[in-house]
């Protein structure tokens, strides 16, 4: 693996789903624009990641045009500056980019579309956790809780009890008894 990623700060990073569309186009310094094969891995605010064939790979240190769309927003071009060039097969090649000189504009439609896929994100992973839940067992972590709500229980129907057993005023007489 080479790298230049150790010298540039690193965001978190939002790695695609098959169903985002996650085609980049480059064009290096001899302005010759290519996308065949490119695939975005992962996104962040300061970067991106994308396959590409070796044939067409770019040199590491090499500033890049690319051209990609964030999540949830329109197709952007900016510059890059490749940071890191990792062999995933003979003929494929992960290229590491880090976002030359970003416009602010950009660089807002870019957080907005990260913040609300990591959200969307989020939420799915909420709902497959109560989907796939499993049921849990009887631990003794949970017996504080289990003692409490017995003793609850028990009160409540002492009360109840005493409520159907007694008149109202032999109830009160001896809720006077047991306070004084």
């Amino acid at each position: 693996m080479t790298s230049l990623a150790r010298y540039h700060g690193r965001s978190p990073r939002y790695i695609l789903n098959t169903e985002d569309d996650s085609l980049v186009r480059v064009a290096g310094p001899k302005q010759v624009p290519w996308e065949e094969g490119t695939e975005i891995k992962n996104v962040s605010l300061t970067g991106l990641a994308f396959t590409a064939p070796d044939d067409l790979c770019p040199l590491l240190g090499e500033v890049i045009k690319i051209q990609f769309t964030p999540p949830g927003s329109r197709q952007m071009a900016c510059y890059g500056i490749v940071t890191r060039l990792e062999n995933i097969t003979e003929q494929r090649t992960l290229v590491g980019v880090h976002f030359y000189k970003l416009e602010m504009s950009q660089r807002i439609v870019l957080a907005q579309g990260l913040a609300r896929k990591f959200k969307e994100t989020q939420d799915r992973s909420e709902i497959d956790g109560l989907l796939n839940r499993t049921k849990e067992s009887f631990s003794l972590a949970s017996a504080p809780q289990l003692t409490l709500m017995a003793i609850l229980g028990f009160a409540w129907g002492a009360i109840i009890w005493h409520l159907l057993r007694f008149e109202y005023v032999g109830l009160y007489k001896m809720l006077l008894r047991l306070f004084s």
